[in-house]
């Protein structure tokens, strides 16, 4: 069994460490993995984007905690998911909505039952005195419907522009990598030929390769996800375009 971390909560401090203490003292024979605890501070899309690209490569039954979580302590939902391949524990923020907008959903519970947390519970740290204990007793078979209510569910909508004919489409960048790659929420579906605006800059093809341009130039193409990707040969294009979380992508396709 496998318990993947995901979190923004750096790698200074004991945050992480602790959350591993807890699951191992509950089980000591799950293994427990970091899939990232570099998400920025209470970004809640990037965390659910890194997830979405990460999931489909961990094993079946690996169970994914989520603790990105900007209202810790108020009233929101904890919501526990099963999908036929993996178990899911997040804040019920739309963390998950990037996931649960392409697989099928088995079972969805909102986590209320104390028997599973930690017997005192800050109002700041529920990583560790309830999701890392919830994912550790999962881990040993207890079934979801033992942790609350079943969840209301509706599949996430509009996560992703399919851009699969011909037109003009318009998305945003939804990523931005260590590299200053702008990775926007456009999907293409097949190889495409087209024109790409960003503020003022116009790329007038999709690339194959970053050595499709010369050094230092703005270019597009389909990324390792099969997201259309604004980058710079050698360079950054968050720096040189200026451009952000959110700022619309125009993409024109002259032909598929």
């Amino acid at each position: 069994m496998l318990i993947a971390l995901l979190t923004d909560f750096g790698n200074r401090d004991w945050f992480v460490g602790v959350m591993k203490g807890v699951i191992l003292k509950i089980n000591p024979n799950v293994n427990v993995v970091d899939l990232s605890h570099e998400v920025a501070p209470q970004n809640v899309k990037e965390a659910g984007f890194i997830l979405w690209n990460a999931y489909r490569f961990f094993p079946k039954g690996t169970i994914f905690v989520c603790v990105v979580d900007p209202t810790v302590g108020s009233d929101r939902k904890i919501i526990a998911v099963q999908t036929k391949e993996h178990i899911f524990i997040a804040p019920d923020n739309g963390i998950l909505d990037f996931v649960l907008s392409e697989v099928e959903v088995l079972k969805s519970v909102y986590v209320e039952n104390k028997s599973y947390f930690l017997e005192n519970i800050s109002t700041t740290f529920h990583g560790r005195d309830i999701f890392a204990p919830v994912a550790a007793y999962i881990s040993r078979g207890v079934d979801l419907g033992e942790l609350g209510e079943e969840a209301s569910f509706r599949k996430p909508e509009g996560i992703f522009v399919e851009a699969s004919t011909p037109g003009d489409y318009i998305g945003e960048v939804i990523y931005i990598d260590r590299f200053g790659n702008l990775i926007t929420n456009i999907k293409p579906t097949a190889d495409i030929d087209g024109e790409v605006k960003i503020k003022e800059y116009i790329i007038e093809k999709i690339s194959k390769t970053y050595a499709d341009v010369k050094s230092g130039q703005l270019l597009a193409l389909i990324d390792s996800s099969g997201l259309l990707e604004i980058g710079v040969r050698n360079g950054n294009a968050k720096e040189l375009t200026k451009a952000d979380y959110g700022e619309k992508v125009f993409l024109k396709v002259k032909k598929i």
